[in-house]
């Protein structure tokens, strides 16, 4: 096994200019690109940035919002040697032998499962579950549904995952999310109908219900003062408090868990992360592996955004709870029309990314597409919050002009000279005088980016560039903004 040692965070991933090299580390501090689209940002700095990192052999996940996306990593893969690394997380899902040649292979990932048995501190811990389904629960609905909820709501909805957990978990010795809706869906609304009495029209809800046989089971089992305290308030959860609730808010309750549930338990999202596990996030750092996730929204919609949405954040998870002194080799995670994939999560794991030798690139138009996505009335905030924690900001063309000030805001405003110069002509003769004066005024002009070249023929297959990186004045310039060539091939 490899020690931190062997890894040089220094090694330059390419050069910016002869004396300005970008790292590894730098790759660590998140990188943000920005580009209208036909700008160039993905054939150039997005291009440029991808054949780096696998130059360099890092494996990482790739999430697809276009059906070319696979494609196009695969080219950059098959330009670097490192097509035996690729894995196609798909219906078709495949890898590539030693001769280039695709092999069908069947790569599943149940996630619960794969957070139920892992290994290590808060493997299997109720509350990272209960974190775990509220996600997917936020992933489902979208991020502006559920930051424009009350609290009450997301309160309510963990505590309904994290009791429906613990009673299934000491029945049953796992769980399922079928076993999790099932139970959800038999759980007692009423007082009345907990009472043990049948009549021939209708049983007994303890004689039919699939919740009544799980408590009952888990209430027979050996249990240790751990989990004696965890059923009694279980029980009491679903035996009183459940019940109890008014039948708009029980059955609102409900209905959101059990709605993102079924989404999951049909078809192809079933198929793929509710079966088995034959792919796991690990492998991108001990096997160099790059999984592109091949379920663009353009093509599966909002099935494709869960699906990589709950393989993004698994992997995410993963990444920080690693330990970089025995699983040293630095990942990637890489997306482009990154709006379709950002979460609330995003600036939690990009504040810590650098110490878990984690290399972020998210690609969009504008700073604008966050602001619609992130939604509710702190959207900027937010989309602040996570542009704050990428340290390399590369802009391309753009008509956006929100995005063009932020760029000119962050590039920031010096003291200028102004000179002024008058002519004037009088009977006697003409008289000149010239004067100067200083004013703060921005060291990169908003409408500059408007004028940056797209790339093309046209401009001989170049793509301008504005590259920004928090604390660093560049050699080639000696200020904070590097008016930047990337190549087209």
């Amino acid at each position: 096994m490899a020690s931190s040692d062997d890894i040089d965070l220094d090694a330059p991933l390419f050069a910016f200019s002869p004396n300005d090299y970008w790292t590894i580390n730098d790759a660590t501090q998140g990188t943000s690109i920005m580009g209208a689209t036909g700008s160039g940002k993905t054939s150039g700095s997005g291009a440029t940035l991808a054949r780096a990192f696998l130059d360099a052999g890092l494996g990482g996940l790739v999430m697809c919002a276009k059906p070319e996306e696979r494609e196009l990593w695969e080219q950059y893969a098959r330009e670097t040697g490192r097509l035996q690394n690729v894995i196609v997380f798909s219906p078709e899902g495949y890898r590539y032998d030693e001769h280039g040649q695709k092999v069908a292979h069947q790569w599943r990932f149940n996630f619960l499962d794969y957070e139920l048995k892992r290994r290590g501190k808060g493997g299997g811990l109720t509350e990272n579950l209960v974190n775990l389904l509220t996600r997917v629960t936020e992933l489902a609905e979208g991020t502006h549904d559920i930051a424009g909820k009350e609290q009450f709501w997301e309160r309510a909805m963990r505590q309904l995952i994290r009791n429906g957990i613990e009673i299934l978990i000491l029945s049953k010795g796992t769980i399922t999310l079928k076993d999790l809706a099932k139970f959800v869906r038999d759980a007692p609304t009423s007082i009345e109908q907990l009472k043990r009495v049948a009549t021939e029209d209708e049983p007994s809800w303890w004689d039919t219900s699939f919740c009544a046989k799980c408590m009952e089971e888990a209430e027979q089992k050996e249990k240790t003062p751990r989990e004696l305290n965890d059923f009694e308030m279980a029980s009491d959860y679903w035996l009183h408090e459940f019940p109890n609730l008014g039948d708009r808010t029980r059955s609102s309750i409900v209905a959101t868990f059990t709605s993102v549930a079924d989404q999951l338990l049909h078809g192809l999202a079933w198929e793929l992360l509710c079966t088995e596990t034959t792919l796991v996030p690990e492998m991108t750092y001990k096997n160099d592996a790059i999984i592109i996730l091949d379920l663009p929204i353009q093509e599966y919609q909002e099935l494709g955004r869960i699906v990589q949405g709950i393989f993004k954040f698994m992997f995410q998870r993963a990444i920080l709870r690693r330990n970089p002194k025995t699983d040293p080799r630095p990942v990637f995670l890489w997306a482009d029309e990154a709006q379709n994939f950002v979460s609330s999560f995003d600036y939690q794991y990009q504040a810590v990314a650098r110490s878990a030798r984690a290399c972020t690139v998210y690609m969009t138009q504008n700073i604008s597409n966050y602001y619609a996505v992130l939604g509710g009335a702190n959207s900027h905030d937010e989309a602040h919050a996570l542009l704050g924690n990428f340290q390399t900001k590369i802009f391309h063309a753009n008509g956006d002009h929100a995005t063009n000030l932020f760029a000119a805001d962050m590039i920031g405003q010096d003291w200028q000279t102004g000179h002024s110069f008058s002519v004037s002509q009088g009977a006697e003769g003409g008289s000149r005088t010239g004067g100067g004066s200083e004013s703060v005024q921005y060291k990169v002009w908003p409408d500059a980016f408007t004028r940056l070249k797209k790339g093309g023929k046209e401009n001989n297959l170049e793509v301008q560039g504005i590259v920004f990186q928090g604390g660093r004045v560049w050699n080639v310039t000696q200020d904070t903004a590097l008016f930047q060539i990337f190549l087209q091939k």
